[in-house]
């Protein structure tokens, strides 16, 4: 029997990024992601240290999506910045062209603004109307990551009609949310989910969870500019 040749992919192959670290006075690399997860994780890497891609800028450890992800150690890899570093974070934000850490980027802003434990942000895959999870922050599994939303969802049903979710979990809208964190080291106290619109549809959702009282909602608006511009710039 003769064997058929597999047709190579249409796809090209995308190398692992490379990552230089300094402290202020000493660089080096380059080193794989999973090397300077590794660094942080065993506190090799000092917080205070700065990374950038070789072809990128210098940020903050926690701006690495896969470092944030660590979750019980994002709260030791950094505090939540000051009012106008906040502001120059979000401005650095709107000129993310990259997806995924735009995303990423939008998603720990608002961890910072409204004091939440853990978060997530769904955003719509460019070729259909379903969201995926782009980003998971804090002490959660991060298995949705990268998975799409069911329309069943009882929250994305809510966002589709527009409807946020704010409060414990005693409603049914906000037990459903909470069900996303259950897995929180800290428990869920409260929830809040944001839904974002483009051209009459719902593009984007922000779910936010923490252990301690209801958020505030002038917390919660702000967090909702904050998303709301980073996806409008990199959409314009």
């Amino acid at each position: 029997m003769q064997l058929q040749r597999i047709p190579q992919s249409i796809f090209k192959v995308e190398p692992p990024p490379l990552w230089l670290v300094t402290n202020g006075e000493i660089t080096v690399g380059p080193v794989v992601t999973g090397l300077l997860l590794k660094g942080v994780e065993y506190g090799r890497v000092p917080e205070y240290c700065h990374v950038r891609a070789l072809r990128g800028d210098w940020r903050k450890l926690v701006a690495v999506r896969e470092i944030a992800a660590l979750g019980s150690k994002l709260s030791t890899i950094s505090g939540a910045p000051g009012t106008d570093e906040l502001l120059e974070l979000e401005r650095t934000a709107q000129r993310i062209r990259d997806e995924d850490e735009l995303c990423h980027r939008l998603t720990w802003l608002s961890v910072c603004v409204t004091g939440a434990e853990s978060a997530m942000l769904h955003h719509r895959d460019r070729f259909s109307r379903t969201l995926i999870t782009r980003s998971v922050l804090g002490p959660i599994s991060t298995e949705r990551l990268g998975q799409p939303l069911s329309e069943l969802d009882l929250v994305l049903r809510s966002a589709r009609r527009g409807q946020p979710v704010a409060g414990p979990p005693f409603g049914f809208l906000e037990d459903a949310l909470a069900v996303r964190f259950a897995g929180s080291r800290g428990g869920v106290g409260a929830v809040a989910m944001i839904p974002f619109f483009a051209g009459g549809s719902l593009l984007a959702m922000l779910e936010l969870s923490r252990p301690g009282h209801a958020f505030r909602r002038s917390d919660l608006r702000r967090a909702e500019r904050i998303v709301q511009r980073g996806l409008w710039s990199r959409a314009n």
